[in-house]
């Protein structure tokens, strides 16, 4: 679960943070919430203190009761973990500094009128890649323990051959003595995972090419062609949605 916190008096920001951010996490992860608060308060403040799990927080510099920078300062002194990224949206782009960056532990320093929507997508890439890059797939194989980061997978596919399963990363090539189906339930929450055929499993961010005609799915330096005809224009509409909003 991710939660998103924004503090913004404005109605326009606040409607393009919850355009943004239902737009990203339809294609990364379907397990979020949005909470958004209009002016400090100390119902605001144990709120924070009591959140748990993943958090974003995007602050606007000037709220009524008290800046997105000195909220940021009384977040740090209750959430110091990496599980707590912190976003500053500012008109003002002159208060843009590097120490805050490293005294706060912050994401960036966005301005609202430069490019705003794409700065957040960006910014969000790179939160959301630090969140997952300690999901592992595990697993037990002839009495050792496999583990494999989420991230590394390119695909998984099953040779008919040898009637087994391979998981396929760009550097090794893993076996899974098992049912695809396994795999494929406990992949199933992480969008960027994706069932192309009835023997394949693709990580749709890290495609770089489709051909449909061969057919043939190209990532960067290995390949399958395991892509059924129902499923091209729907594998083909993700990637597209992914270039746009994790700028693969």
């Amino acid at each position: 679960m991710i939660n998103y916190i924004i503090y913004e008096d404005e109605e326009y920001f606040l409607n393009l943070y919850y355009g943004v951010i239902h737009k990203f996490m339809g294609i990364n992860d379907d397990h979020y919430k949005i909470y958004c608060f209009k002016e400090y308060s100390n119902e605001m403040i144990e709120f924070i203190k009591k959140l748990s799990g993943q958090n974003i927080f995007i602050l606007d510099i000037e709220v009524k009761g008290k800046s997105g920078l000195d909220l940021a300062r009384e977040i740090r002194k209750y959430k110091r973990s990496l599980d707590n990224q912190i976003i500053i949206a500012t008109a003002h782009q002159d208060l843009v500094e590097n120490a805050f960056h490293k005294k706060l532990l912050m994401v960036d320093f966005i301005s609202k009128f430069d490019s705003l929507e794409d700065r957040l997508v960006l910014c969000f890439r790179e939160i959301y890649e630090y969140f997952n890059i300690n999901k592992l797939l595990s697993y037990k194989q002839d009495g050792e323990i496999i583990r494999i980061p989420y991230n590394d997978i390119l695909f998984i596919e099953k040779d008919t051959y040898e009637d087994c399963i391979y998981i396929e990363t760009e550097d090794d090539r893993f076996k899974y003595k098992g049912n695809i189906s396994k795999l494929e339930k406990e992949l199933k929450d992480d969008k960027r995972f994706f069932k192309s055929h009835r023997s394949c499993i693709v990580n749709t961010f890290k495609i770089t090419k489709i051909n449909s005609s061969i057919p043939e799915i190209y990532f960067k330096n290995k390949k399958t062609n395991c892509l059924s005809r129902d499923k091209k224009k729907e594998l083909e509409d993700i990637c597209l949605v992914n270039t746009k909003f994790r700028g693969d």
